[in-house]
């Protein structure tokens, strides 16, 4: 664990941080006000943010104690006495000034991955992640219901008779120790609720009262339906939206909806039924609550209405649907939709109005949709937030998010990369290997010398880009048109017999199924890799992590305009442009054009942040259109991906130059025996025979270390090196695996036991990791070994097996061959040559080699050599 002090804020971070983390990490703490910031995957931020943030939230609150006890003691207390040392004083401490923090994303599933890194922490608040019925309901009989509006209001109604066996358990079980002191997402909470038969859904809403952080998807925020619904408060509240690169779009569908005739006539039947229920029964509608005066008064106006675009306004008025009505009117039909799913009555209308969107009417429907993003920014500042953090690894260009957004953001932040220059190369691709100039322009795309010089690109790049390539397309119809083009001229089949293609369906069906083949397929040794086609703006490009071999190279053909002839995207740009010419307004609006420039570049900067997902990635940008040669730009492209952009002026230079890219960074990833620590450091462990035979039988002298395989004393193999990091890097998340990494290189150089033992403490948190622990044992110098030993079996119960000779100097113990049944580590210098290996004088096959101390032969393989 480090310590380090950022903005007078002491700040706990699981390993010595990157400077792009202290440079994020500072931002957060030194904005805690409305702040933007941009860091590329990879680069450790959502850890950053959350270690940043809580060691802030940390200090506030002791602050607060302090003043409280020194308020009560009646003088100053000292700034080196720790407050918990104070007792009860300090305990009954009233902490309603600190504020709530709320942890935002896009869905449960990057939710679940947050609270992972949280768990890596030492940080350990409580916490409520606000779920739907849907993923949170464990009532069977309210779970078979095909509707999502009866199932909701089916739970009400058995909650409100108390006839839902969970929801009667919620509050005894509320206060279990289990539950209050662990960190749970969804999928945890539902397994709690399952064993101690108790709702889940109520549960989350319960610890929510007392959380210090909250984690709920963003639609639950930015929507008020859904923030009224989870009773959601945001007053004084820390909130933080993480991925934020959805978030206009998120913003602009909470406050748009489409309205049908079956919508209209489905409402209005709803309500003919309940009034004449209440009649029959001989209720008078004046003695009843005032949702039957509100329907009725909406009833007779809202039939067979025929309306220009000019009159909706007009015509939502005369029903009654008004900005300052709106709530009312949704109160009373929420009422009324209750009433009628406890009759087993499935009519729901929900309408909302915002007089921020544009009414449409396409044909028979009805579409109000909201084109100011910031409408719903400011209506969360109005709640009274403290502060508003947006981050993301893609919100590049931030001139466009920061102006939609329509709130000032007085810190910001574009992030550098974790990684070395060596990792990533980049490459405006202008013109393909006929010479023909590329180009996804609307008069050039379909242009059949244009489409074969694109295929032919891809062809060529396919042959010296190893294993994984992923290939983006402006759409759907554009790609379906390539590839059809392409298999009927040649280039479909040159790509797929190098690396076979996989291509992104429309829908959310079999998605899973062809990702999985893809991922396969780039995993069998037995091929060259795979090639994944796809669509900005689509599945594969919003989440999906290529890292490593998944995703070695990204090539993008063209820019991804926003298609131009939506009726959508023509009224956004006219909403701008009516809004940039505003001359009275103080806010700075951008045009139509601008907007739908930078939404290209936005949806090309989201794809391309598939690769390099991590400090010891790497993979190659081509960007395969001539319009990617203007400066301007390149200038929306993100800040870690600029420095590095190439020019070629032929496309054999690309080619020559992207093959020596991979070769330089294969080598690299190879000689660190894909483990990103010097051999060295690892001469305990049979290393990795990392080229090929014949290279290292050459002939000549080298000296080469021969290392057997470790056995312990119950006469178990040590897992081999690769066996142990994979199972290491299989159990833990990407962001844990790194920083043990790092910490041993660490460990390297400032031989400090202390630091190492305080980042691979994750390991001994889960019984499944423990043996991970141990295994760590065979890293550790000599001089450390029975310390290691103890601590290990401290933290986990079980040693590592530690024998006094294993406190021995290396050179020492490589002079002693110990007796069997114990650890062996042999060394010897030799001459290599193709038939021999010569020791002392000796001739020794190449199978065997005969210990001069004990007589032993100890049986070799190539793989068990390699050079120092």
């Amino acid at each position: 664990m480090s310590s380090l002090t950022l903005n007078g804020v002491t700040v706990n971070f699981p390993f010595t941080p990157y400077d792009c983390q202290k440079d994020y990490m500072t931002k957060v703490i030194e904005c805690l006000q409305k702040v933007i910031l941009e860091s590329p995957t990879g680069t450790g931020k959502t850890l950053c943010l959350l270690c940043a943030t809580l060691a802030w939230r940390e200090q506030l609150k002791d602050q607060i104690s302090r003043k409280m006890i020194e308020r009560r003691l009646g003088g100053e207390t000292s700034q080196n006495i720790p407050i918990t040392s104070w007792g009860s004083v300090a305990a009954d401490a009233c902490y309603t000034d600190i504020p709530k923090i709320i942890y935002a994303s896009r869905t449960h599933s990057q939710l679940a991955q947050v609270i992972k890194e949280l768990k890596n922490t030492s940080y350990r608040p409580k916490i409520s992640v606000l779920g739907s019925r849907e993923q949170l309901c464990i009532n069977q009989e309210v779970m078979r219901q095909e509707s999502s509006h009866v199932k909701v209001h089916m739970c009400r109604r058995k909650v409100s008779t108390r006839s839902c066996p969970f929801y009667n358990n919620t509050e005894e079980i509320s206060t279990d120790r289990e539950l209050t002191h662990s960190i749970l997402d969804v999928e945890d909470l539902v397994k709690f609720g399952n064993k101690k038969r108790v709702c889940p859904y109520y549960l989350s809403r319960s610890l929510k009262q007392e959380a210090d952080i909250i984690f709920m998807p963003y639609n639950y925020l930015v929507d008020p339906k859904s923030r009224r619904a989870h009773n959601i408060e945001l007053n004084g509240a820390v909130v933080i939206f993480d991925e934020a690169h959805n978030l206009e779009k998120t913003c602009e569908e909470s406050t748009s909806f489409d309205l049908t005739p079956y919508d209209v006539a489905s409402a209005i039947a709803a309500v003919d039924r309940l009034l004449l229920e209440q009649v029959q029964d001989g209720h008078f509608y004046p003695s009843q609550p005032d949702w039957k005066k509100q329907t009725l008064s909406l009833h007779p106006k809202s039939t067979d209405s025929f309306f220009f675009f000019s009159f909706i306004y007009e015509l939502l008025e005369r029903a009654h649907l008004t900005y300052q009505t709106k709530t009312e009117v949704h109160e009373a039909l929420e009422q009324i939709s209750g009433y009628l799913a406890g009759r087993q009555c499935g009519f729901i209308f929900d309408c909302i109005v915002n007089h921020k969107c544009f009414p449409v009417c396409l044909g028979n429907i009805l579409s109000y949709w909201c084109f100011s993003p910031g409408f719903s920014m400011q209506d969360l500042v109005n709640q009274g937030v403290r502060c508003i953090i947006l981050t993301s690894g893609t919100l590049s260009p931030l001139s466009s998010f920061t102006s939609e957004m329509r709130i000032e953001f007085p810190v910001s932040l574009e992030n550098s990369h974790v990684i070395d220059r060596d990792q990533i190369f980049v490459s405006v691709v202008d013109r393909g290997p006929d010479g023909v100039q590329l180009s996804s322009a609307f008069d050039k795309r379909f242009v059949p010398e244009n489409m074969a010089s694109l295929g032919n690109t891809v062809a060529n790049l396919t042959r010296v880009v190893p294993h994984g390539l992923l290939v983006f397309f402006s759409s759907f119809p554009l790609m379906e048109k390539m590839l059809e083009f392409w298999r009927a001229n040649g280039q479909a089949e040159r790509i797929d017999s190098l690396k076979p293609i996989f291509v992104e369906p429309k829908g959310k069906a079999n998605f899973t199924e062809v990702i999985d083949g893809y991922y396969n397929k780039v995993n069998d040794p037995q091929t060259k890799g795979g090639s994944f086609f796809a669509v900005c703006r689509g599945k594969a490009s919003e989440g999906l992590d290529f890292a490593d071999t998944f995703g070695r190279a990204v090539i993008i053909t063209g820019l991804p305009f926003p298609p131009k002839m939506d009726p959508r995207v023509i009224l956004k740009m006219q909403f701008l442009d009516e809004m940039s010419s505003n001359k009275t307004s103080k806010l700075k609006f951008l045009s139509g054009q601008q907007w739908y420039k930078q939404q290209a570049f936005r949806a090309v900067n989201q794809a391309i942040g598939r690769v390099i997902r991590h400090r010891h990635d790497f993979g190659a940008i081509l960007l395969c259109d001539h319009r990617f040669k203007n400066p301007d730009a390149r200038a929306q492209l993100p800040l870690w991906v600029k420095p590095y952009v190439n020019q070629y002026d032929s496309f054999g230079n690309v080619i020559r130059d992207v093959s020596k890219f991979f070769r330089v960074a294969q080598k690299r990833v190879s000689s660190d025996c894909v483990f990103p620590l010097k051999r060295s450091s690892l001469s305990t462990l049979s290393l990795q025979y990392d080229k090929r035979i014949q290279d290292d039988l050459r002939g000549g002298k080298r000296k080469i270390r021969l290392v057997q395989e470790q056995v312990n004393l119950g006469g178990t193999s040590e897992p081999r090196l690769s066996t142990f990091l994979g199972e290491m890097k299989k159990s833990l998340s990407q962001v844990n695996f790194d920083q043990i990494i790092v910490a041993l290189q660490s460990y390297k150089t400032t031989d400090s036991l202390e630091a190492l033992l305080s980042t691979t403490s994750v390991l001994t948190e889960d019984a499944n990791t423990h043996n991970l622990f141990r295994g760590m044992y065979q890293f550790v110098r000599p001089h450390h070994k029975k310390l290691f030993h103890e601590k290990c079996q401290q933290l986990t119960g079980h040693g590592c097996g530690f024998e006094p000779n294993h406190s021995l100097p290396k050179n020492k113990n490589n002079a002693v061959m110990l007796t069997k049944g114990r650890k062996v580590c042999i060394l010897f210098q030799v001459q290599l040559n193709t038939q021999h290996l010569n020791h002392g004088g000796h001739h020794l096959s190449q199978k065997q080699l005969r210990d001069p101390h004990t007589g032993r032969t100890a049986r070799l393989s190539h793989q068990r050599l390699s050079r120092v």
